[in-house]
């Protein structure tokens, strides 16, 4: 789906954009809540260790955990890295309880059905839609927050690195998750150009199977979207 930055209007779009269903992407939304509370910057340093954290009864690995995991890493780069940990750990920072983050996370559409610190921050037990997102992203663009820093980091030095082009400065996230179906939704939304928006674009994919990333698949189609607005 691609929608016109200023006014909103959907200017182009392939497939549907009301399919119901978890999201990676949610993971934005949850450092937009977590900065916004000031209690967390960018640049703080966070532990992820190993890249695998028991949590009670839960546990919650990074892609990387069976590499050694990233280990002392700032918030940013924990962002555009995709670490589940460092989001789980800066959300844990900024919020006290879940209902508190939840409401939150209701005040920018997502709406959360079964609440967990652990889980809603990585878009779990949160129904949303492609549109859903994108409009989530659409606000970002127009709006003046040290999230757009992370999003632009995302592209230029983490798993979003697929979406650059040597045309136009991109901005935006990942989002990979898998359903209960057992598919994986393989997601990018952002933004372009970086610094004076008038485009921004979800591209959502679900498969089944790995390998699944949000970068390498539907960052490629984003970039090739990108490069094609660009050239109009």
């Amino acid at each position: 789906i691609v929608m016109g930055v200023q006014t909103g209007e959907i200017k182009a779009s392939v497939g549907t954009d009301s399919i119901l269903q978890e999201s990676g992407l949610v993971r934005t939304a949850s450092l937009l809540a977590v900065l916004e509370t000031k209690a967390v910057k960018l640049s703080d340093t966070i532990d992820v260790g190993d890249g695998i954290l028991a949590i009670g009864k839960d546990t919650l690995c990074d892609h990387n955990w069976h590499r050694g995991g990233y280990g002392k890493i700032t918030v940013e780069q924990g962002f555009g890295l995709a670490s589940n940990i460092a989001n789980y750990k800066a959300v844990r920072k900024a919020f006290d309880n879940e209902q508190a983050f939840a409401e939150v996370l209701a005040k920018y559409g997502y709406q959360v059905k079964d609440t967990s610190l652990v889980y809603n921050s990585l878009g779990y037990g949160i129904l949303t839609t492609p549109l859903q997102n994108l409009t989530f992203f659409n606000y970002i663009a127009k709006s003046k927050t040290a999230i757009k820093e992370a999003l632009e980091y995302s592209v230029s030095n983490g798993l979003a690195k697929p979406t650059q082009s040597d045309k136009v400065k991109v901005a935006g996230a990942t989002g990979t998750i898998q359903l209960s179906n057992g598919e994986y939704a393989v997601e990018f939304c952002g933004y372009s150009p970086a610094d004076n928006p008038k485009y921004s674009i979800i591209v959502s994919i679900n498969k089944k199977g790995l390998p699944a990333s949000g970068g390498l698949m539907a960052g490629d189609v984003f970039r090739q979207i990108v490069v094609i607005m660009d050239e109009r």
